[in-house]
């Protein structure tokens, strides 16, 4: 009889369609799938769901699913803005760089102008504009960057080129400070392959230049005469000059024209361009 009873009993907690206890069931089936479903939407977002409190708890887990999905998506939108935060600051700073370039250079034009620089480049009318307060500027920059006298780097490029950004000297030297291509390239070491159509860049000649300049000017000790020298007839021949021999006579020529013509741009700081004309 107590069996009996039992499996009365038993039988009596099996749940019975129609029945509360089988809606019960249903529920609890159809929650489970929806864990489910959240849990793989969770996968698809690239979420890594926690087991939650339990097995048995699908709607805590589903909830905590849920709320990861809306944190992740919250810690996203606060990465994007971050993103165009740091964006915006990166271009607010390039514009400053840019502004404060653009006003060094009009600096840099200003200072040539008020050494006379500029009058020498309207006498012989080989830049205008742009290009000609571009090249005034690089010779101030550049010299200034070199340790040079600017006026200097004018002479120097007198002599050479006449201040003509595309000359081309019979023995294969380019541009405003005609400089022969192995050397130039290997000034330009570290910046990739140099090109001879790049000495007509004028700003570029004058970097280049002016570094060579004072290259040799270190190499010889500050002997202006000598780094003139070497810049013209080539380094080699300037170090195995004997003093007083013909051919350091003949190879004077070169610095006395440099010189000459640095006095008469200095000159005509306090003579004006009628100085300039005459030449």
């Amino acid at each position: 009889m107590a069996a009996t009873a039992q499996n009365l009993v038993g039988w009596s907690t099996l749940p019975v369609p129609g029945r509360p206890d089988a809606r019960r069931g249903r529920g609890l089936a159809w929650g489970v799938l929806l864990a489910l479903g959240a849990a793989a939407a969770g996968a698809a977002l690239g979420l890594v769901a926690s087991p939650g409190p339990g097995d048995d708890h699908t709607t805590a887990n589903l909830a905590w699913t849920a709320a990861a999905a809306v944190q992740t998506a919250q810690r996203s939108e606060q990465r994007a803005r971050d993103a165009e935060e740091a964006l915006a600051g990166a271009r607010s700073r390039l514009e400053q760089l840019e502004a404060a370039g653009a006003a060094q250079e009009i600096r840099d034009w200003q200072e040539a102008t008020r050494l006379g620089l500029d009058r020498a480049l309207s006498v012989r009318g080989a830049l205008w504009g742009d290009d000609r307060r571009r090249v005034l500027a690089a010779m101030v920059r550049e010299a200034r960057r070199q340790g040079l006298d600017p006026v200097m780097v004018a002479a120097v490029i007198e002599i050479e080129s006449g201040f003509d950004p595309f000359a081309v000297s019979p023995a294969g030297a380019y541009g405003l400070m005609q400089l022969m291509p192995p050397t130039a390239q290997e000034l330009f070491t570290g910046k990739g392959s140099l090109k001879r159509g790049h000495l007509f860049n004028p700003v570029l000649n004058i970097e280049l230049g002016t570094a060579y300049i004072a290259q040799l000017l270190r190499r010889f000790d500050g002997d202006l005469r000598r780094a003139l020298i070497g810049y013209n007839a080539g380094p080699s021949v300037a170090r195995a000059l004997i003093h007083g021999s013909k051919s350091y006579r003949r190879l004077q020529a070169y610095p006395r024209a440099v010189l000459a013509a640095y006095r008469d741009l200095l000159l005509a700081q306090q003579l004006g361009p009628a100085r300039l004309a005459q030449r």
